[in-house]
């Protein structure tokens, strides 16, 4: 017994002895690391204020603005074709999957063919609705597969850049900027030459070579896409499309006048709409809602629909006693061919081709 509490003794003892030399050599831990010392150089707590006047772009630089097309990438897993549709199932850099869905809307800068194995790019709009599943599925506008290395795509709206010298164009984001040149080819999205002179506020595909690194990042255009869409200036983004007729497949309607938010929502009365359609609205004023038919109710002040599992960012609300929807809520929710506000118009298509 006494030689058990000897043992114990001088274990304690050799503990104590060992610690002791850790602390006098300042060992931070068991891998022997070094313990930093600052050099004379780094900047300390008292010098932030002196650091911050020497360079003001760090509390001063811009916040971009939210771009109008987000984009993933990823290795195709699968590929399945269902009806007119192609659905392509990827993994990001993360080892996270996520779903393209393909139609014959989605534009393809270069080629189309891809297969299992490929890395792709996708582009989807900002404000598109997202289905509330995983994994995380993604209407693509524009699908980068079988690029050329030594091409660059960026996908926004774009505007006149005033502050540049060179007649460029400058992206939403305040991201990127572009010139064109005696080469550049314009076009629009079906592959038609572009006759509409003016790119200022339109989306825009632009595919390029080399660009300067930069903030703005800059290049020349090697040949750029205008996708159909409603023309809105940085400068006054949220147009007046007040009092714009309203046509339900070709033919003006009688309806309350539309508006555009100051985010870029253009906002139309939905019961006026949805009757032209061939719906039979039946808005419940208690309740906020608006029932179209058995799949579809609309409930005022939410961006989720029920009958179908799928939001919209901008919510349904009642401006002077009508029912707005935003635009997109007649493509992307009822399933129309094409719901758009251009020049000086709103149209509403229930067939046709799609106008991206």
């Amino acid at each position: 017994m006494k030689r058990t509490g000897l043992l114990l003794l001088i274990a304690v003892l050799l503990i104590g002895a060992i610690a002791g030399i850790a602390f006098a050599f300042g060992r931070t831990n068991d891998a022997d690391e070094e313990v930093y010392v600052p050099e004379e150089d780094v900047i300390l707590e008292e010098d932030e204020d002196e650091f911050y006047e020497e360079d003001e772009s760090l509390i001063d630089a811009e916040i971009p603005m939210i771009p109008d097309y987000y984009s993933i990438m990823g290795t195709i897993m699968s590929v399945e074709e269902i009806d007119d549709m192609i659905r392509v199932t990827i993994e990001d850099e993360y080892e996270n999957p996520a779903v393209f869905v393909l139609s014959e809307n989605t534009i393809f800068p270069f080629e189309k063919e891809f297969e299992v194995g490929d890395v792709i790019t996708g582009w989807y709009a900002t404000n598109a609705p997202m289905i509330l599943i995983w994994p995380a599925e993604y209407t693509i506008a524009v699908l980068a597969a079988g690029a050329p290395e030594d091409a660059n795509i960026t996908v926004d709206r774009f505007d006149v850049w005033e502050d540049s010298t060179e007649d460029m164009m400058i992206s939403h984001d305040g991201l990127f900027a572009f010139r064109t040149d005696a080469d550049t080819e314009i076009v629009l999205a079906n592959g038609d030459d572009f006759t509409g002179g003016d790119l200022a506020g339109r989306r825009i595909v632009v595919v390029y070579d080399i660009s300067t690194r930069g903030i703005p990042e800059t290049a020349t255009a090697r040949f750029v896409i205008v996708l159909y869409e409603d023309i809105v200036a940085f400068d006054d983004f949220a147009i007046d499309a007040t009092g714009w007729p309203i046509l339900v497949n070709g033919d003006v309607i009688e309806a309350p006048d539309a508006f555009q938010t100051e985010d870029g929502f253009v906002m139309v009365p939905l019961v006026t709409i949805a009757t032209a359609l061939g719906y039979e609205p039946v808005w419940d004023v208690d309740a906020d809602t608006v029932t179209l038919d058995d799949t579809i109710t609309v409930t005022i002040g939410s961006i989720h629909f029920d009958g179908i599992d799928a939001s919209l960012q901008m919510m349904p609300m009642v401006v002077d006693g009508n029912v707005y929807v935003p635009l997109q809520f007649f493509t992307d929710i009822l399933g129309m061919a094409n719901a758009f506000a251009f020049e000086g118009k709103i149209d509403i298509m229930s067939e046709g081709e799609r106008m991206e």
